[in-house]
Order: C-alpha cells, then structure tokens, then sequence
C-alpha cells in the first residue's frame, strides 16, 4: 500500500476513466471470441487448394493447436482484468452525482473531443467556463478520492 502515496492519483484517476469503453467492450466481445477459438480448434481444415507444391510439416496440426491455446490464455487473462477492474471502478462511479458522471464522461470518456468539453457542458448546463472547469475538478477529485482511498 505505500506504493499508492507515491502514484500519481489524478493521472491514474483519469487513465482509469479512459479504460472504462474499453473494459466493456473486453466484456462484452470476449466470451464470443473464446467460442470462435474452441470452435476453431475443433473445426478440422481441408488443405488451401493453390495449384502451387507444398511442403509437409509434421508438426503443423500440432503448432496450430498451441496458437490457439495461446490465443484462449490471452482472451481469458484479459477477461478477468477486465472483470477485475470493474469490480474495483464501478462502485466507485455509482457513487458519483448524475451531473459527475456527465461531466467526467463529457471529459475523459469521448475519445479526443477534450477541447470542447467545456464548451458543450457549458451550455447543457449554462454554467461559465469556471464553473464548468471547477466542476470537473471537484468531480475528479471526487472519483479519485473513491477509488484510492
């Protein structure tokens, strides 16, 4: 735990809000690719037909198998990070207020659209850019103090 005095809590804090898409998304995605795996594995495959000579490999069948182990060892490691990090992100954005969780979304969450955050909350809102901006630090501050405390 002392590891934590020493991170950089809002840097994390926003990093956490910026993985949130993307560990739905592992959530949602994964279980499907893992049976497309399985169902790779136990789908026998006829040889490409390309009219040009082959060389044998033995241990060809063999090799595509320990991919596709590799591959479900990578799928199901992601999965349960990203199960993990739910578990430890979701309680702690619940309890944020509806305006929060909008203006930290507005923020952090829409991809590379930061510069007109404001602008756009500003007039949901109608709120100043000051407002607007003390606001998103006291939400983030907020979320933080959530989730490394």
């Amino acid at each position: 735990m002392i590891a934590l005095k020493y991170i950089n809590k809002n840097a994390a804090t926003v990093a956490a809000i910026r993985d949130y898409e993307n560990m739905r998304f592992i959530i949602n995605n994964t279980p499907q690719e893992i049976k497309d795996v399985y169902a790779q594995m136990t789908s026998p495959r006829g040889q490409k037909l390309s009219g040009m000579p082959s060389a044998r490999n033995p241990q060809s069948g063999t090799n595509k198998l320990v991919d596709q182990i590799d591959k479900l060892d990578i799928l199901r490691e992601r999965y349960n990070q990203a199960i993990e990090y739910m578990a430890w992100f979701e309680p702690a954005w619940s309890s944020l207020t509806d305006t929060e969780q909008r203006i930290l979304s507005e923020f952090y969450m829409t991809g590379n659209q930061k510069s007109g955050a404001t602008y756009r909350l500003m007039d949901e809102f109608s709120y100043s850019e000051s407002h607007i901006e003390r606001l998103r630090s006291n939400a983030l501050n907020h979320l933080r103090s959530l989730l490394y405390c």
